[in-house]
């Protein structure tokens, strides 16, 4: 219907107008409403703090006509001599003097003694006396409830010199308070005693008879307006409640608010009359101007088509004023949006510190390029950067790493991609196959000093070679295989790796290996076995080492020393540690309950031996199963000691304290030095098996092993040998005095109950 811009654009302001129009009077008509609201509500407010002030002006007057009487010397005496009929009459005098409607004496301790008139009020009066009850006590201005109605009350201490009696004076709360506040207020003002179902109130009101029912029949429960003011009777009255202080009593203030709605309904006529005659003349405006106001728009959109075909090379329309600005700053908008693109998408895929592309651009470029048969992959990692980087200062560290990269680009300058990928390595994407020979100049040009502010630095890198096969199909399995070759080049001599087929799998195992713990100790696929330890002199067996096993329901079984070295790189190893103390904890609870007072020992990690926690949990441990500390043994190797020498001796030390034997394991094998081995706080050494395992024909482990032991008895310890396979080597280890001794010789590991009757049957050998 509408299909020139033209027409559109008249009916467009027109809209416009109607809506801004339309907008403003909605606005101001909510404006108005609101403002009669607020001032109606001001005008209560005002009311309500008149009637406040007028309570507490009227408590002040009432409170020094009652300690008036407090204080008359013979009204005192009366109270003393318990003269009821005087009490009774002074009470009645003064209290018609002051105006009060209700005049009363209570004892002090709230219990009523002479009354002008029968009130219920005794439960009240005395909780208030009692509240109050203290030396020194003051005057207690309150509100109290009677047969529907409110009442002000005024009690003051009579004392002589200590408290004798309470004087209390009640004021109902009627139409000359009610009239005092509509006279200073011009409100309208309730006092409500309860609502009936015929509508009717008790108390009274200043409201016209015909307005009573019908305001207070909207009204459906007592303080059902005391939290903001409401409209009532037709908006008629805008009243609030006022909280009296007392159950099933409040006073109610209402403002007759037609005149504010008359106000209202004048204006919204105005407003309405507005409207339809600026419409009009907008109308009539928009058909004139429509025309001369479509001229340069028309000029503009052919403009903007120009630049979508033609970009940059458009030219401005021939438009004055503000047009022509807006035709040269779209032009200049379209300049600057081209450059900022070209920007982003250089940030998007560029390092900021070396101009290389980074891991984003590298992923990008590899998911396109995979599979592929031909080229290589390389990562260098540079050595130890985060320590130079704390040592030259981030400044010199970017410094750094920009020479870096041009020591890359003129290795590397036939790679098809450069690129840093991390904050210490850079990875370089080649079509072609790279030899070592390669990679050797590669590492060979990072041996060179680099210069950084004068200073001298070299670099030492990690080279892991990817080269591409077709069973590389995603980014992901890239980028990981990478990461295994440049980790397995770091523990190379030449800094270089190529990766090879199943390493792959192999670090996928370990990380199942890792994630699979937890529930491994959960679903029963660890177990404990338990090697005998011999005593040498008696021929007996009371000692074993618990071993853990595992047998993983995928994987097999899998060797101690694969998944623990794994755990401990991990971190994980503590969860292992307290499932052994609580495995091995509860076993020995079963053999020592039955008699059999074994001695266990629990290998401990240089991660459990940091943890200040140990002692606490091993104690709390063996409390809970009923053992004694001879019951376990913890061994503990030489270099897990020397990771931590200081916090370790600290953590050994409370365990010693505790009565629990402690051994240091592979002794022999460890870096420690003597010096070391005599402060820590141990009961036993255990001599590695790889110096006993050929101790009967090798005559350098015979040596090294007897003088182990002297050695170890001098410095106050037992002696254990592990490792011992045949007779030879037992018999070579009883010459030398060896106190213990544990080996295949006398049993490979067992299950618990494969243990206990082992030993039995040794101990009748």
């Amino acid at each position: 219907m509408l299909t020139s811009f033209r027409s559109r654009l008249i009916v467009l302001l027109l809209g416009l107008i109607a809506l801004v129009q339309l907008g403003t009077a909605i606005a101001v008509l909510n404006s108005l409403k609101e403002d009669n609201y607020n001032q109606g509500v001001h005008a209560i407010d005002v009311g309500q703090n008149v009637f406040y002030l007028s309570l507490d002006s009227r408590a002040s007057q009432l409170t020094k006509g009652v300690e008036i009487l407090a204080s008359d010397f013979g009204f005192k005496q009366a109270i003393a001599t318990r003269e009821i009929a005087t009490i009774r009459s002074v009470l009645s005098n003064q209290g018609a003097r002051i105006g009060a409607d209700e005049a009363i004496l209570v004892s002090p301790l709230g219990k009523a003694i002479a009354a002008t008139k029968e009130l219920n009020i005794n439960d009240t009066v005395t909780k208030l006396i009692q509240a109050a009850h203290r030396p020194g006590g003051s005057a207690i201005n309150t509100m109290i409830a009677f047969d529907g109605q409110a009442y002000q009350l005024v009690l003051v201490p009579v004392k002589a010199p200590n408290t004798i009696a309470w004087v209390g004076m009640a004021f109902l709360l009627d139409k000359q308070l009610a009239e005092q506040i509509k006279a200073v207020t011009g409100l309208d003002i309730s006092f409500v005693g309860d609502i009936t179902n015929d509508a009717m109130f008790s108390g009274y009101s200043t409201l016209p008879e015909q307005d009573k029912n019908s305001v207070f029949r909207e009204i459906q429960e007592i303080g059902g307006v005391s939290r903001t003011p409401q409209f009532t009777n037709s908006d008629k009255y805008l009243s609030l409640s006022i909280d009296l202080g007392t159950d099933n009593q409040l006073g109610i203030l209402h403002l007759p608010y037609k005149p504010w709605l008359e106000s209202y309904n004048h204006a919204r006529n105005q407003l309405v009359l507005i409207f339809a005659g600026t419409l009009a003349l907008a109308l009539f405006l928009g058909i004139l101007l429509a025309r001369n106001l479509t001229r340069p728009i028309e000029r503009l959109v052919e403009f903007v088509q120009q630049i979508s075909r033609v970009g940059s090379e458009a030219k401005a329309p021939a438009v004055k004023g503000e047009f022509c600005v807006l035709a040269t700053t779209m032009m200049s908008m379209q300049n600057s949006i081209s450059l900022r693109e070209e920007e982003l998408k250089s940030r998007a895929l560029h390092d900021l510190h070396t101009g290389l592309y980074n891991r984003t651009a590298v992923e990008h470029h590899l998911s396109q390029m995979l599979p592929s048969n031909t080229g290589c992959l390389v990562l260098i990692d540079i050595r130890h950067f985060k320590d130079l980087n704390n040592m030259l200062g981030f400044d010199n560290g970017d410094l750094l790493l920009l020479r870096v990269s041009e020591r890359l680009l003129s290795w590397g300058s036939s790679a098809v991609m450069q690129a840093r990928i991390g904050g210490d390595q850079f990875i370089l994407v080649f079509d072609q196959t790279m030899g070592l020979e390669e990679f050797h100049r590669l590492t060979a040009a990072f041996k060179k000093v680099f210069i950084v502010q004068g200073s001298e630095v070299f670099l030492s890198v990690a080279v892991g070679v990817l080269p591409l096969e077709e069973t590389i199909i995603s980014v992901n399995d890239a980028m990981r295989r990478l990461d295994i070759s440049v980790d397995q080049a770091k523990g190379e001599p030449g800094g270089i790796a190529f990766y090879q087929a199943g390493q792959d799998e192999s670090h996928q195992r370990q990380l199942r290996i890792i994630g699979d713990l937890s529930g491994a100790l959960t679903a029963g696929q660890m177990f404990v076995v338990y090697q005998p330890k011999v005593g040498v002199v008696d021929k007996d067996c009371n000692e074993a080492e618990a071993l853990v096993r595992w047998q993983h329901p995928a994987l097999g079984f899998i060797p101690p020393d694969e998944f623990i070295s794994l755990l401990e790189q991990a971190g994980n190893i503590q969860l292992l540690t307290h499932w052994m103390i609580k495995t091995v904890l509860a076993q020995l609870k079963c053999w020592w309950s039955a008699g059999h007072t074994i001695r266990v020992a629990i290998n401990l990690s240089a991660h459990d031996l940091v943890n200040e926690q140990l002692p606490a949990f091993i104690q709390c441990a063996l409390a809970e199963n009923g053992l004694p500390v001879e019951a376990l043994a913890l061994e503990v190797t030489e270099s897990a000691v020397m990771n931590d020498r200081n916090k370790v001796i600290q953590v050994l030390t409370k365990l010693q304290s505790l009565g629990i034997h402690l051994a240091i394991d592979d002794f022999g094998t460890g870096q420690s030095s003597l010096a070391y081995l005599r402060e820590l706080p141990v009961n036993e050494v255990k001599i590695d098996r790889a110096f006993i395992q050929y101790i009967d024909i090798n005559k350098g482990d015979e040596f090294i092993v007897k003088a182990s032991i002297e050695l170890s008895h001098s410095l106050g310890f037992k002696v254990t040998a592990e490792g011992a396979e045949n007779a030879q080597g037992v018999e070579l280890l009883g010459r030398y005095q060896c106190d213990k001794i544990q080996g295949y010789f006398y049993s490979k590991p067992l299950l618990a109950d494969e243990f206990l009757a082992w030993q039995q049957a040794f101990g009748k050998i």
